[in-house]
């Protein structure tokens, strides 16, 4: 039952650069479950702008030494759609051995948990 319940979960997946937060690939359940597009990406959003409750200066530097020992980390958070609606999510963040363009990246999976109780 647990299984199916998880399965019905609002699920995205995205890409971000470590150092500067900026997303650089998102699916279509991020354009669903938040309703920042491509566009809105290709125009510099960055995890800043759906995390804005947070120092991110902070998180990375939690990160880094997260990534001292493991290649992933796991958080709660609210994160702010387009519209500015605040919704409960759990953050799995996945660094990825390679670097863009001098950055590394960090893969990132979210489910939106704000039905549960």
């Amino acid at each position: 039952m647990a299984a199916e319940f998880m399965k019905k979960l609002p699920f995205t997946r995205f890409a971000m650069e470590m150092r500067s937060g900026k997303i650089i690939e998102i699916d279509d359940g991020f354009v669903k479950m938040l309703g920042y597009t491509e566009e809105d990406m290709k125009n510099g959003l960055v995890f800043k702008d759906i995390v804005p409750d947070i120092d991110y200066e902070s998180i990375i530097s939690e990160l880094r030494e997260t990534f001292i020992d493991q290649r992933y980390a796991c958080y709660e958070h609210f994160f702010k759609t387009k519209t500015g609606e605040k919704i409960r999510v759990v953050v799995f963040i996945r660094i990825e051995n390679k670097l863009l363009e001098g950055h590394r990246v960090l893969r990132v999976s979210v489910g939106n948990v704000s039905s549960l109780n």
